[in-house]
């Protein structure tokens, strides 16, 4: 099969890294893609002019990646457009959206770190070729290959250097390795030692798994789904993870976005940090500067507030939806307007977890925010 000169460039690219991108078996499906979102919707994109939010914590789906991946904690993976991402954004006041793949990224092939470190390359070229076409809607935050560390190191440069990425996300576990786990550390100094003043990781949260033998087992203890109670535990075991690992303190340059209000974390973190007396003040200081948590939810009116009591800032606190797996799951609009109608927070507050918060988050990468 024939492929575009653009495509041609990024089969070049990941060769030159030594990824196969045409060993995917949907890699044609993959290229026309990168193909097609290349080729914009409109030349005129009006119903923004009214925008003003900053969405954090919001997912693309390609249709053959929807086909790959077609369960997400336990809901089917929902389909997703250009088109219908504009008109939620247009809908709910939304000027940019700060993009990433979501559970189970790269995750697909266990065991295979060629193929996952192929897939991982090959969503990245679409996301990127998507902020390409429509930079003043779109950042992206870029995947990696973990666990395979040399992989997803060789990827984040790549996707920071090369494609634009603007952070770099990771799961709560990648196979079942969390991310403080020791065999991570390469990848956290690698980005501790980039020439920017900081670098910042998107965690999200996946189903847990128990590596038993090298067999991966689904260890959720629950009869119901991961997305209704299990993905706030994992959130809360990749924060512990990061913590007691040292992660948090030996890299004071990564800052962490953290999904859905650091999930159950809130809940166990006195607790948790009994266990580790030294380094309980200076935790306590990074969660309340170097971590940022999203709104995806539902969060406000009532979850937050476990947040703020253990002295977490207006300041740190960035709006996202979770779009388009929140669609269907949670009431979108009244999940917004848990934020939007907060009694506990003045409109200027409000404002600073829509936009201005993001803005400092991302200053110095985003410039036109």
């Amino acid at each position: 099969m024939s492929y575009s000169p653009t495509v041609m460039k990024i089969i070049a690219d990941a060769k030159s890294d030594g990824i196969d991108l045409t060993a995917l078996p949907f890699a044609d499906a993959a290229f026309a893609s990168i193909d097609a979102i290349l080729v914009p919707v409109t030349s005129d994109l009006p119903g923004f002019e009214n925008a003003t939010r900053v969405d954090t914590h919001v997912h693309i789906v390609p249709e053959w990646y929807r086909e790959l991946a077609p369960s997400a904690a336990g809901r089917g993976t929902p389909t997703w457009s250009v088109e219908s991402h504009f008109e939620f954004m247009i809908d709910n006041h939304i000027k940019r959206s700060i993009v990433c793949v979501s559970t189970p990224q790269a995750n697909l092939f266990p065991g295979s770190p060629d193929l996952t470190a192929a897939l991982a390359r090959v969503l990245n070229e679409f996301v990127a070729a998507l902020v390409r076409t429509y930079p003043n809607r779109f950042s992206f935050q870029a995947i990696t290959p973990l666990p395979y560390i040399d992989a997803a190191i060789k990827e984040a440069n790549y996707a920071l250097d090369k494609l634009g990425a603007v952070g770099i996300g990771v799961l709560t576990n990648h196979e079942g390795k969390y991310p403080g786990d020791p065999s991570f550390k390469p990848l956290w100094q690698a980005l501790e030692s980039r020439k920017s003043d900081r670098e910042i990781i998107f965690v999200h949260p996946t189903d847990p798994v128990i590596n038993i033998d090298g067999k991966l087992v689904p260890s959720n203890p629950a009869p119901f789904r991961s997305g209704l109670g299990e993905f706030y535990f994992e959130t809360a075991r990749a924060i512990s993870s990061l913590t007691a690992s040292h992660t948090i303190h030996d890299f004071p340059k990564l800052h962490y976005r953290i999904s859905h209000g650091a999930g159950a974390f809130p809940c166990i973190e006195d607790r948790f940090l009994i266990g580790f007396p030294d380094l309980e003040v200076k935790a306590r200081e990074i969660y309340a500067t170097r971590f940022w948590y999203d709104s995806a939810g539902p969060i406000y009116p009532r979850q937050v507030k476990g947040l703020m009591a253990h002295g977490v800032p207006i300041s740190q606190l960035v709006f996202g939806t979770d779009y388009p797996y929140g669609i269907g799951f949670w009431d979108v609009k009244a999940n917004i307007a848990g934020l939007a109608d907060a009694d506990f927070l003045s409109e200027e507050e409000k404002n600073s977890v829509f936009y201005n918060n993001s803005k400092e988050l991302w200053k110095g990468k985003i410039s036109d925010l």
